[in-house]
């Protein structure tokens, strides 16, 4: 994130790329930035496919398997599994060209991509550090403190662990990299065609015009706003294109009224951005699955009235510590996509969410770090810390028994957690405990097909065919 200390005036422009490798150890703060980074999530490599959007995206998705024209063209003309994201599509294309089935290169290529992306965040914050003599720390401590916490920060997991998530590490790697060229203000052609790809892999990329805009008010560069104009244009047919894809099929996508009521979405702003504030500074508790909006205990007034106070103390702040409100900003404008207007099913909060929008807060606390050689050195302490909890919970994704079964630990209420160890233990001919957990299932929700349908399978497949057709009679037709 931009540090609008470095705004000096119009006139600013960003030091070259060639006087930040020249900073003493730059080749030692990106291997340690590789090797830190690699080590938090190396355990993931071992990881396997879960029963948790893997199978739609991956194992089953017929139009990966080959790049026939009809598989390409169906990945950029319709919508696959309610998205469009055929960048996404593409890149598993790839891995299933080269891999097949082997899940240990779907979650390399994802490891691959967030450690690009943590050594593109230091470029960047480099490239919009205050320009200062090559022997100051700030020259490279806060591009590196604040890229070790975009890598190693235990809510990164989600993302990296998650093959499916793919979408996130990949639309970021492409979102920096035309950021960086936007810097350079002579190829916004390339910067044009880098946000597109960006946007192709997950639509969460709409923010980018915006966000090169405040890289220009922070800089205190003239706003380019004419030569944007064209991002504006992709940003909404990108949007348009979206909100399309998830209204074909069954299912709601995105909440309505009658699920999320209007009236509290204003208040629900300011849950959601706090609530990542809080995960940030207390990574515990770390759920795939956080309650339901039915089920969040929340008071509505106070998250809004905690949302608007932080807002204004960091704008009160904008002078004597501009970083905390260049932080703050493109924080929010980067979580605008998933902030809690327009909710993306029931689930108003999710790890996976706040990707990119977390640099802005690693950028504050790395800024403020590399300022004071205590701090810097309370932050190593903590950043040992966050490494091991990286890992931890890197193995919490090892495959669909430990990660539903960490969700029930939250909360032994979570339907999707006790509808999917449903159907694994069934397919794995467990069925004692398919069953316990269908029950389950049933018990939260009595009129839920899904609870209803698994927990018939299983009681069918253990030779309890009467029980089964009690609880779902449609399992009778079913071969």
């Amino acid at each position: 994130m931009p540090d609008p200390a470095i705004a000096r005036g119009s006139g600013f422009q960003p030091r070259p790329a060639a006087v930040l490798t020249r900073t003493p150890g730059f080749w030692l703060v990106i291997l340690a930035l590789v090797l830190l980074t690699g080590a938090a999530h190396f355990p993931g490599l071992r990881n396997d496919f879960v029963l948790w959007d893997d199978d739609t995206h991956i194992t089953q998705n017929p139009v990966i398997r080959s790049f026939t024209w009809d598989n390409i063209t169906t990945m950029f003309t319709r919508p696959i599994a309610k998205l469009y994201c055929p960048v996404t599509w593409l890149s598993f294309a790839v891995d299933f060209r080269v891999w097949g089935r082997d899940p240990f290169g779907y979650h390399l290529t994802n490891l691959l991509l967030h450690v690009a992306s943590t050594l593109l965040v230091f470029f960047l914050v480099g490239r919009l550090c205050e320009s200062a003599p090559p022997a100051a720390a700030s020259q490279t401590l806060t591009p590196f403190l604040t890229a070790l916490l975009f890598g190693v920060h235990p809510l990164r997991v989600e993302s990296v662990a998650w093959a499916t998530e793919r979408k996130d590490v990949l639309f970021v790697f492409f979102y920096l990299i035309a950021l960086l060229v936007y810097l350079r203000r002579d190829k916004l052609w390339l910067c044009f065609l880098l946000f597109l790809a960006a946007a192709l892999a997950k639509s969460a990329a709409v923010t980018f015009p915006v966000v090169a805009l405040l890289l220009d008010k922070f800089t205190g560069r003239p706003c380019r706003l004419k030569p944007l104009l064209s991002f504006f244009a992709g940003s909404l047919l990108i949007a348009a294109i979206t909100i399309w894809a998830q209204a074909q099929g069954t299912g709601e996508t995105v909440a309505g009224p009658a699920t999320i009521p209007l009236a509290t979405r204003p208040a629900l702003v300011g849950y959601c951005a706090l609530f990542y504030v809080g995960k940030f500074l207390w990574p515990f508790q770390l759920s795939a699955i956080y309650p339901t909006f039915d089920e969040l205990r929340w008071n509505p007034a106070l998250a809004l009235t905690g949302f608007i106070t932080v807002c204004a103390g960091t704008w009160l702040l904008r002078r004597r510590l501009p970083a905390i409100w260049a932080g703050w900003v493109f924080y929010l404008v980067a979580l605008a996509p998933t902030i809690g207007l327009a909710p993306v099913g029931i689930h108003v909060v999710a790890d996976r969410y706040c990707y990119l929008p977390l640099l802005g807060l690693c950028f504050i606390v790395g800024h403020f770090a590399a300022q004071h050689r205590v701090a810097t050195v309370v932050l190593a302490v903590i950043v040992g810390a966050l490494i091991y909890l990286t890992a931890l919970r890197t193995r919490v994704w090892a495959n669909t028994e430990t990660l539903f079964t960490s969700v029930l630990a939250e909360n032994p209420r979570s339907l999707p957690a006790l509808i999917n160890l449903t159907k694994w233990h069934t397919d794995l001919g467990e069925y004692d405990r398919a069953i316990e957990y269908g029950r389950r299932a049933v018990a939260v929700a009595p009129e839920g097909t899904p609870g209803r349908r698994n927990l018939a399978a299983a009681l069918k497949r253990a030779g309890r065919l009467d029980e089964a057709v009690k609880v779902w009679p449609q399992i009778a037709a079913q071969p």
